[in-house]
């Protein structure tokens, strides 16, 4: 795979990944309440073809690409929002009171999505595992642990 290639490939999916990390944005749910951006995940991750597992830390999907012998790598993003009212004037802003993404959380999960979308196209290239965490509650309800806990970095090991 040339990085090159892939780079021009990224900026390609630029409309794609901007769309859902909006669509995110607009919907912003709280630690262990990420059921609306969970399944985002999970729809986007069955269009891509990608095997997951769901769920871990009650909202977390582990995806896992590649073939196995070899290392295993591990790309994590935070899915959940702050309880804190969205004050921009953007046409993408929170639809939900009270409630926003206010650390960029929607743009990790995005992102990790993009990821996901080219490992997919060069998984035959990839010479071990690549698990991609969309880990839920990172501001403060210990989803990473959670996740660890039930087993996201074992089988294969990270």
């Amino acid at each position: 795979m040339q990085t090159q290639k892939v780079f021009q490939e990224a900026h390609g999916i630029r409309d794609w990944i901007v769309q859902r990390r909006r669509q995110l944005h607009r919907h912003p749910e709280l630690m262990y309440e990420e059921v609306r951006t969970s399944e985002l995940v999970r729809d986007t991750l069955d269009e891509l073809g990608i095997h997951y597992r769901f769920p871990l830390a009650e909202t977390g999907v582990l995806a896992t690409l590649g073939g196995g012998d070899g290392p295993c790598v591990a790309l994590r993003a935070d899915m959940d929002a702050l309880p804190i009212q969205e004050e921009t004037d953007v046409p993408f802003r929170s639809e939900v009171d009270g409630k926003m993404h206010a650390c960029g959380h929607d743009c990790h999960t995005a992102m990790l999505l993009g990821a996901a979308r080219l490992l997919k196209k060069y998984e035959a290239e990839i010479p071990g595992t690549v698990k991609l965490l969309f880990q839920p509650a990172e501001e403060g309800g210990a989803g990473g642990r959670r996740m660890r806990e039930e087993g996201a970095l074992e089988d294969p090991h990270v």
